[in-house]
């Protein structure tokens, strides 16, 4: 018996010392979308909100990265070109958090684009393609459905 707790106390130092990754919750237990404008003037500030909701009967993990949640917000031209992100020169710290969701409880993450390109230049009125992410370690972070944003000339 005591050869046996000793290999038991040995494995147990070795599965501790291993990295443990952790799993994501099922993508039909979050619902990931982008609350935008459908049009903005020239210049004038723009309000996004991302919203991820528990839409299940049990409470749900769900995995950020940063200290304060790291979220991204990126505005494309129709062609796909990257006009903005939100996070194109943040350092995201590479912590993990852990919020536990309610079913039924929302997560509100928000943030107002100022109309200005990664660059500093004025957005030009025209079509825009909005998404959100949140940045993670998976091979596709999660993302909202794409929103079509237009800027009127002034």
């Amino acid at each position: 018996m005591q050869a046996w707790l000793a290999a038991l106390g040995c494995c147990a130092a070795i599965a501790a010392a291993r990295p443990v990754t952790a799993a994501p919750p099922p993508t039909d237990s979050l619902r990931f979308t982008l609350v935008a404008p459908d049009s903005v003037h020239a210049g004038e500030p723009v309000t996004f909100v991302l919203r991820l909701t528990n839409v299940t009967d049990r409470p749900v993990e769900a995995h950020f990265l940063g200290r304060t949640i790291a979220f991204d917000i990126v505005i494309a031209r129709e062609d796909g070109t990257v006009v903005w992100r939100r996070l194109a020169k943040a350092v995201v710290p590479g912590i993990l958090q852990l919020k536990v969701l309610a079913p039924g409880e929302t997560l509100e993450l928000r943030d107002v684009w100022r109309q200005r390109t990664n660059a500093g230049a004025p957005a030009a009125p025209g079509y825009y393609v909005v998404w959100g992410a949140l940045p993670s370690d998976a091979p596709e972070p999660p993302h909202t459905p794409r929103a079509r944003l237009r800027i009127l000339p002034r």
